[in-house]
């Protein structure tokens, strides 16, 4: 594995080959710029500019020791302890998810549908706190609320909202148990990514989700694949303002049937709305 020069463009191709061994090409060669750009805050246009831009023997083990971890099937976001999200750097661990671009598009969906008014928001499994310190970062004039079930995924979440000014109200909660429901305010917009990939679907997952991303926050049993938004919106019948919005993502195949949970629970205009990739993505209900 070991690179046969010291020069720029030679280390990006070397080491895009060897992970090419376990991704598809072009997003080995984007895992391959994340790790440099992050290490050495070298960007794509040096190489334009000086193919030839030398590493030097302690750089190229750097470079070395971090790619043999991406070819153990860890994703290159723990790697380097972050992602982007929104236009945004925020710290995730193996503690918290990766935060998907299907759930970016969910945290523009509530933006757009924000009134110009200040609302009470509060994020369901926050995990890294994407959603919340986004929100809290682009309307800072709501309060935003979010909790968990992991007391690690909260820390990750308060160091990000710490790092980006933006003062998210944190919280331990248990969605699933009535009794933590009374620890949630009155709130105006309630937004969740819960756990929706069913155990069935693990055999169509990538290694470096199996292996490193946390179990709890992904999957749900077959048996009960909805279990988390029976439980939310229940709740959110009891704590959504008069008027107020519910946002969540889902898993495509039970777009319907989350419209009907919210509907039994007293919802009104549930809306399913498609991701970027024309899948069944998103239900909103009034």
């Amino acid at each position: 594995m070991n690179c046969p020069s010291n020069k720029l463009k030679t280390v990006v191709a070397h080491y895009t080959t060897q992970i090419s061994a376990i991704y598809p090409k072009k997003e080995a060669e984007t895992i391959v710029w994340m790790l440099i750009e992050h290490y050495f805050q070298i960007n794509r246009l040096m190489i334009a500019l000086d193919q030839n831009f030398p590493f030097n023997e302690s750089e190229l083990l750097i470079i070395h020791k971090a790619c043999k971890k991406i070819l153990q099937h860890i994703p290159v976001q723990y790697v380097i302890g972050k992602t982007d999200f929104c236009g945004f750097q925020l710290g995730v661990n193996s503690s918290t998810l990766i935060p998907r671009p299907e759930t970016e598009q969910l945290t523009q969906l509530v933006l757009k549908e924000l009134p110009h008014s200040p609302m009470r928001i509060l994020d369901i499994g926050t995990g890294s706190g994407c959603i919340a310190v986004t929100l809290k970062k682009c309307r800072p004039d709501c309060e935003v609320f979010a909790c968990d079930i992991s007391q690690e995924a909260l820390k990750t979440a308060q160091k990000n909202a710490d790092k980006h000014h933006s003062p998210v109200q944190l919280f331990y909660c248990d969605i699933l148990s009535e009794k933590d429901w009374s620890s949630i305010p009155k709130i105006d917009i309630i937004v969740s990514n819960p756990p929706y990939v069913c155990l069935s679907e693990k055999a169509l997952m990538r290694p470096n989700v199996l292996l490193y991303e946390p179990e709890t926050a992904l999957f749900v049993d077959d048996n009960d694949p909805l279990l988390f938004y029976k439980a939310i919106s229940k709740m959110a019948s009891e704590k959504l303002a008069d008027g107020g919005k519910i946002f969540f993502e889902i898993n495509e195949r039970f777009g319907n049937e989350v419209a009907d949970i919210l509907r039994i629970n007293g919802f009104e205009n549930v809306v399913i709305k498609k991701d970027f990739r024309r899948k069944v993505r998103f239900v909103v209900g009034k």
